[in-house]
């Protein structure tokens, strides 16, 4: 496991500035422009659950529109009213829409299938006379469910219900989970979506899960909308393109994620390179083996580029070689799956 883990180019330069400035504030390494992002296709799938509201879910629409960001929204029913205009907004704009049934806790993994089904049914009513004239875009999706608390297993089985469930891969913590006692809480959040996690809930980044990573934030409070625009301009600046949900592999009638299930790493992308971080004094080796030959030795925070991975190794490509660093000793910013691997 790895702990660490196209926009014009007024919008590109913003963006880098953006992140530079507060990746010095909270002393995160900063993208470098003199190296390119990610080469490998990187999509990342954002949801935001129990909105809308209107505190925060226009400014997180605003957000995402300046990112030129797709994301998915998951509708608590009984917030809906009042707030039409914001669900016609969110079609409009291109996001998706996913049943997040009518309230919490009412609908938490266990319930009972009746109960799930019936409050599903009365949430997927209230999102359609919500959206009026913009109903025809909410039926042209497909449609999806998100159980509160995460779900175990697929909606159940109910006439004329066709859905895809999902849950999380990364949960943000936005709201708090698994992070109890916390005094620097917006650093806390982007860690746990790009660096090494801070909450107890939470065991792998973005980078780690890589292409088709499912990130969960909320709409519901004010951390969200501060800490979007870090998250948006690194991941970004790292080749990512924000795309709404259904992925394009998953299936009606399934459950597409299992939360907690470790990211899979299959044999990459041939031709895959990443720009890379060290995050402490890293030796560079001539094979991936704790004992081999010393190259070089590289200071913390130089730039180098990814190009392979092994078991708990990186070969990189760095001014004078190639050779190999120990996984913890670097932040790669891309979809790390997507590295080839090197037998």
């Amino acid at each position: 496991m790895l702990k660490y883990s196209r926009t014009s180019a007024i919008v590109r330069i913003i963006s880098l500035f953006i992140i530079s400035s507060l990746c010095v504030y909270y002393s995160y390494p900063a993208p470098q422009p003199a190296y390119a992002q990610s080469t490998a296709l990187f999509r990342v799938y954002l949801a935001f659950e129990d909105g809308p509201t209107d505190a925060y879910t226009p400014e997180i629409l605003d957000i995402l529109a300046q990112y030129g960001a797709k994301a998915s929204f998951l509708i608590a029913g009984y917030q809906i009213k009042g707030r039409e205009a914001i669900l016609q907004r969110e079609v409009q704009e291109g996001h998706a829409l996913v049943n997040h049934l009518w309230e919490e806790p009412g609908g938490y993994a266990g319930s009972k299938e009746e109960a799930v089904i019936a409050s599903y049914l009365r949430t997927d009513q209230a999102i359609r006379e919500a959206l009026g004239p913009e109903v025809g875009r909410y039926d042209a999706q497909i449609k999806m469910f998100w159980q509160p608390g995460g779900g175990a297993r697929p909606f159940p089985a109910a006439a004329g219900i066709q859905v895809i469930s999902y849950n999380w891969m990364v949960d943000s913590g936005d709201c708090g989970g698994g992070m109890e006692g916390l005094d620097y809480f917006d650093p806390a959040v982007i860690d746990n979506v790009l660096n090494e996690p801070i909450s107890k809930n939470v065991y792998w980044n973005a980078y780690d899960y890589g292409d088709g990573v499912v990130i969960a934030f909320h709409d519901i409070n004010r951390v969200t909308a501060r800490v979007l625009p870090t998250i948006l301009s690194e991941l970004q600046a790292a080749g990512a393109i924000f795309v709404a949900l259904p992925r394009p592999w998953d299936q009606v009638g399934t459950l597409a994620i299992k939360i907690g299930v470790p990211p899979f790493e299959g044999a990459g992308v041939a031709g895959a390179t990443m720009r890379a971080t060290t995050l402490a004094l890293a030796r560079v080796r001539s094979e991936p083996i704790q004992a081999h030959n010393i190259n070089t030795t590289l200071p913390m925070g130089t730039t180098i580029t990814a190009i392979g991975r092994t078991k708990g190794w990186i070969q990189v490509q760095y001014e004078g070689g190639v050779g190999w660093i120990s996984r913890d000793l670097l932040k790669i910013f891309g979809p790390i799956p997507s590295l080839p691997l090197v037998q």
